[in-house]
């Protein structure tokens, strides 16, 4: 693919909020080479003249940045005081306005445009990826290869996915996988059981699974598919409650800032327990318990909104708007401001979580009707 078309499949892309992260490096480095100056202000003029720029999702906003950047110079044409005209005089004044704002247009378009795209594109936060870290009981650390995407424990060796060796161990000991902000993995465990890893979250286990359980901790939220064996239960502690399962596919949210543990089951059959609780609670499939106040609280609901996020998806469903927003904190890794913005505010949407920043606030902005202004990392409400 030609160098012009390649810059204007990229602004395509970005235009549409498609784009991706190496795709998105990639324009910003034409933006800030001299030498594509040209063929940028070509995709972008052909942009302008084509009759199809209005179904892109950014026109609305590209088009006022042209416009509001010869704004002053309009007002430098309009007349400081009313006056009578005759129509001839009407006529001429107009068309000479006309004239002049056509060719400013043409002219300022291109200029600040083009800025304008080389500060949001190189600003624009980008959404995040698969990155990790495995610590050993014995202190050593591995920052995982965010291109693996997942480990697998075997019997004596952790390993990528690919086969690529990570560890070979001579003795069992307990891990923990840890993803930060912004971060996500897959692990594969000892007995088979697959486990995915959201951002901010942690799972503690041990190399092999020996007497008569399998035990593991969770910190944040998880999915898991667990290989059936009915001779060792598989137990999931988080800080709340312990899930008991056999073999079955759930989820489970327990960040400490939400202040509720939420299970969600796919198939199979939990049992959840709580040392506050003195009665064990049990979930069927396409059901939900959210463990507050002491109390485990079971609803149905549909499980793949819950477990969409391992998929690359947001989805909400009469989500508060705060708890819309600390999934997009964790996921971008930002420090949002909280104040000012209103509780009451439910989202019902669905979004792509490998979209840039930009167009996933763009989406809840028009949503809400709310602004919010981003400097660096921190995130807050525009009054």
């Amino acid at each position: 693919m030609s160098k012009p078309n390649r810059i204007k499949f990229l602004f395509d892309q970005y235009l549409n909020n498609v784009i991706t992260e190496d795709e998105l490096a990639e324009l910003n480095e034409h933006l800030q080479n001299n030498e594509d100056e040209l063929q940028f202000d070509a995709v972008v003029n052909g942009y302008f003249d084509s009759a199809s720029h209005a179904v892109h999702p950014k026109s609305k906003a590209i088009g006022d940045l042209a416009w509001n950047a010869i704004a002053h110079e309009i007002e430098k044409v309009q007349p400081k005081q009313r006056k009578l005209f005759s129509s001839l005089q009407y006529i001429a004044a107009a068309a000479a306005i006309l004239i002049f704002l056509c060719s400013t247009f043409f002219i300022y378009r291109s200029i600040y445009l083009k800025d304008t795209l080389r500060k949001d594109i190189a600003h624009d936060i980008l959404p995040g990826t698969h990155r990790a870290t495995l610590q050993a009981a014995n202190g050593k650390i591995y920052q995982l290869d965010g291109s693996k995407q997942e480990i697998i424990n075997d019997e004596n060796t952790i390993r990528y996915k690919d086969g690529a060796l990570l560890e070979k161990e001579d003795q069992i000991q307990d891990f923990t996988l840890s993803t930060p902000k912004g971060g996500q993995y897959r692990i594969t465990l000892a007995d088979g059981t697959k486990v995915w890893l959201n951002a901010a979250s942690s799972i503690s286990y041990p190399s092999a699974f020996t007497g008569k359980e399998r035990r593991v901790m969770v910190m944040g939220e998880a999915y898991f598919e667990v290989a059936h064996n009915a001779q060792k239960p598989f137990i999931v502690k988080t800080q709340s409650q312990e899930i008991k399962v056999l073999g079955t596919a759930f989820n489970v949210n327990a960040y400490q800032n939400e202040g509720v543990t939420v299970t969600t089951l796919v198939h199979g059959r939990v049992q959840l327990n709580s040392p506050d609780i003195s009665e064990p609670a049990y979930l069927n499939p396409g059901e939900q318990s959210v463990l507050n106040q002491n109390a485990f609280r079971i609803t149905p609901v549909d499980a793949s909104f819950y477990t969409a996020w391992k998929d690359g998806e947001f989805i909400f469903k009469a989500t508060p708007i705060t708890e819309v927003l600390r999934q997009i904190e964790r996921w971008y890794n930002l420090d949002i401001d909280y104040s000012g913005i209103p509780e009451d505010i439910q989202i019902h949407a669905s979004i792509q979580r490998d979209r840039p920043l930009s167009a996933v606030l763009s989406a809840i902005e028009k949503i809400t009707n709310l602004k919010f202004s981003i400097e660096g990392r921190r995130m807050k409400l525009t009054k």
